[in-house]
């Protein structure tokens, strides 16, 4: 890739980046998976009570409905829309809204009475604002709390400073700067620097507490916020992990998973991703301290994986005309400024 640039937001897309479809597809759109996914900023950023400007980037992933498989470019009940804010010192994940809800991601300052607009959602679920070097690692503790509406007005009372600071949770999150191969099973697409990002809630200081589910977020330059995403769960987590970890595996739509490795924080220590080819799945071993100062060791499993470098051509289209300010609703919205 000789240029880049970031996307305009009235930019019209002629291509889309997709998941790969299951091995042994032959229905639907046979070259695509079950979704695709679009990144690009709003035209009004955000903003807070001193100033500060923020940049909103959506990311809209696209599920056709099920009895139309290649229907994509519409916004329905099955896809999902997030919003990302960028400000001076880093981005946070801080609202989405999917399957006819809304939500809002506190993060410390909103504990902090006086604050207004975006700066709220700031260190919720937070993504470093200079990406380590190469190999390197890095983590945090940050607080977190997450609002959900049926509508995109949110009760003032859930907002308010003081019920905020009684109600935030720790998370740990951590993050590494590597160089991955993307790409299906038996397709692989293209190697590129990435931010790996694993959050744990439920977290201890420096450990992942009690957290029996995370998600894997891949982050690049070129194709943004997801490339790609992986849902692990933890030996004990409640639902049948093995049997998810296995199917998943089976799909054959991701390749092996990045490891952020070694003693990642105080009190964290991840082993390697291994390719268990006998039991079909993917695993990792993490040994961590709890809430109350235990130590414990669990296998973590891979049980969901989207990669999104499948980049397959489309009639053009302008995403943020299609899933934009109106699609999330101004009251939604007018938390942001």
């Amino acid at each position: 890739m000789s240029q880049q640039r970031d996307l305009r937001p009235d930019e019209a897309i002629a291509y889309a980046h997709a998941d790969f479809p299951n091995a042994g597809k032959a229905g639907g759109c046979r070259n695509l998976g079950i979704s695709r996914r679009y990144g690009y900023p709003l035209k009004q950023g955000g903003s807070d009570e001193a100033g500060t400007r923020y940049r909103l980037i959506v990311g809209w992933t696209d599920y056709p409905p099920l009895k139309d498989p290649c229907g994509f470019g519409r916004f329905d009940a099955r896809d999902m829309a997030t919003i990302v804010a960028v400000g001076p010192k880093g981005a946070s994940l801080v609202g989405a809204h999917h399957h006819n809800q809304w939500f809002l991601t506190l993060g410390g300052q909103a504990a902090q009475k006086g604050r207004r607009g975006t700066a709220r959602f700031m260190d919720s679920w937070a993504f470093p604002g200079q990406v380590p070097a190469l190999g390197q690692t890095g983590w945090s503790n940050f607080t977190r709390k997450t609002l959900k509406s049926d509508t995109p007005a949110f009760p003032t009372q859930s907002l308010q400073a003081d019920t905020n600071a009684r109600q935030l949770r720790p998370t740990l999150q951590i993050w590494k700067h590597i160089r991955f191969q993307y790409g299906s099973a038996a397709m692989p697409s293209a190697t590129l620097d990435t931010l790996l990002h694993i959050p744990f809630t439920s977290a201890s200081e420096g450990g992942p507490g009690a957290a029996r589910g995370s998600e894997h977020i891949y982050l690049t330059r070129e194709l943004g916020y997801v490339t790609r995403w992986e849902n692990w769960a933890r030996d004990d987590a409640p639902r049948d992990v093995l049997g998810l970890a296995k199917r998943a595996y089976a799909t054959a739509t991701c390749s092996k998973p990045g490891a952020i490795e070694g003693r990642v924080a105080p009190n964290l220590r991840m082993g390697p991703v291994v390719d268990d080819k006998a039991s079909g799945l993917y695993r990792q071993q993490v040994t961590g301290t709890t809430v109350d100062g235990r130590t414990e060791t669990h296998m973590w499993y891979m049980i969901g994986c989207h990669d999104f470098t499948n980049v397959q051509p489309t009639p053009a289209l302008t995403p943020e005309r299609l899933v934009g300010e109106n699609t999330f609703g101004s009251p939604f919205m007018a938390q942001f400024r």
